[in-house]
């Protein structure tokens, strides 16, 4: 799924959040007849406060600045990139449409069907579908995903990348993105637990998503506003730290005894009763399917303990989403660092894989 065609050519997966830009560049073999992926490029940069907002840039040349910045410290060569469109920005519909269409008889008939399920003239969106198979009720039928998000969000991910000296090859959206490295990085990883229903948990800076993958594909998605920002300013006002050391010392754990049972357990208890609660919806929409493993990803995803916290508050097997856990690296890749910040890039993992399709 993605918004503007995809690509064959090298290809950065830029993942543009609310704090940061993320850059990956991947490539591939094959080997004994399965792929194999290797880490070519890596880095990330922080975005200056209030650049970007509720996941909309607001300031192009600051964001460019860093793009531009980020790719230098990558050492990339590539001028093609992947960038996404925010959840909260993307429509998306699963419709029903004839089976046995061409591929052009099925963009004519998406065409046509769109303009039911887009909110907004056509001409101010962009939008793409994709097929997801047989319709379960009606062998006659395919379920198609149709997604799209405004014409002016997906503009402005164009004008910074092109103000970097890059081009936009493709614009997914994040949920997409991630699905994405899931059906090719992780399902059938034998450490998955081989679940069939899951869900990914991205906690991000200022919000949590949570992604319900059924049979590899996101049948559920759904945006709370707690995140990682929030834990860091209660840091910072308990212990009485500047931001910048509130965040380094959230991330390497060095913080008083108290620390986990007075300020860590209280917010993975807020983020384990609300993922418990897009559960009990997905389940009382979606026919009750059983989610039988959780997967972390996003900047909080390595907090110290957080996955035994949320396992038994959920009553869930819960798992990390390392992207990068079966990959091997180019010489110039900074390992460690990129092991420390390796579920943060779950969605720049994703859209450097469009490469490929």
């Amino acid at each position: 799924m993605a918004l503007l065609p995809k690509t064959q050519q090298r290809l950065l997966g830029i993942d543009i959040s609310s704090t940061a830009v993320k850059l990956i560049e991947l490539s591939r073999s094959e080997t004994k007849g399965h792929h194999e992926y290797r880490v070519d490029a890596f880095a990330s940069g922080n975005l200056p406060p209030g650049s970007v907002d509720a996941r909309k840039i607001k300031d192009t040349t600051a964001v460019s600045e860093v793009i531009t910045e980020v790719v230098s410290r990558s050492g990339s060569s590539a001028k093609q990139a992947a960038v996404a469109v925010s959840g909260a920005a993307v429509i998306s519909r699963v419709i029903q449409l004839p089976a046995g269409l061409s591929e052009l008889e099925m963009e004519s008939m998406v065409s046509l069907e769109a303009d039911h399920y887009i909110p907004q003239r056509l001409d101010e969106v962009r939008y793409d579908f994709d097929v997801i198979g047989p319709s379960q009720h009606n062998p006659e039928t395919v379920d198609v995903l149709l997604a799209a998000a405004r014409g002016d969000v997906v503009d402005d991910l164009i004008m910074v990348l092109e103000n970097a000296g890059l081009t936009a090859q493709v614009v997914d959206a994040e949920q997409y993105a991630i699905e994405h490295c899931y059906q090719e990085l992780v399902q059938f990883d034998p450490d998955s637990g081989n679940a069939n229903n899951v869900a990914v948990i991205d906690i991000g800076a200022n919000t949590m998503d949570v992604h319900v993958i059924v049979d590899s594909n996101i049948r559920h998605t759904r945006e709370y506003h707690i995140g990682g920002r929030q834990l860091t300013q209660d840091i910072q006002n308990a212990y009485n730290l500047e931001p910048e050391e509130a965040e380094v010392r959230k991330i390497n754990g060095d913080l008083p005894g108290d620390y986990r049972e007075t300020l860590l357990q209280p917010f993975v208890k807020r983020l384990a009763q609300d993922i418990r609660g897009a559960l009990q919806i997905y389940q009382a929409s979606d026919e009750g399917a059983n989610i039988q493993q959780l997967f972390l990803t996003g900047g909080c995803a390595n907090l110290t303990g957080i996955t035994d916290l949320v396992e038994n508050l959920i009553g869930i097997p819960v798992r990390i989403l390392d992207p990068f856990a079966s990959m091997k690296f180019g010489k110039n890749v900074h390992l460690s660092k990129l092991r420390e910040q390796a579920p943060a890039f779950t969605v720049a993992c994703g859209l450097a894989l469009r490469r490929f399709d």
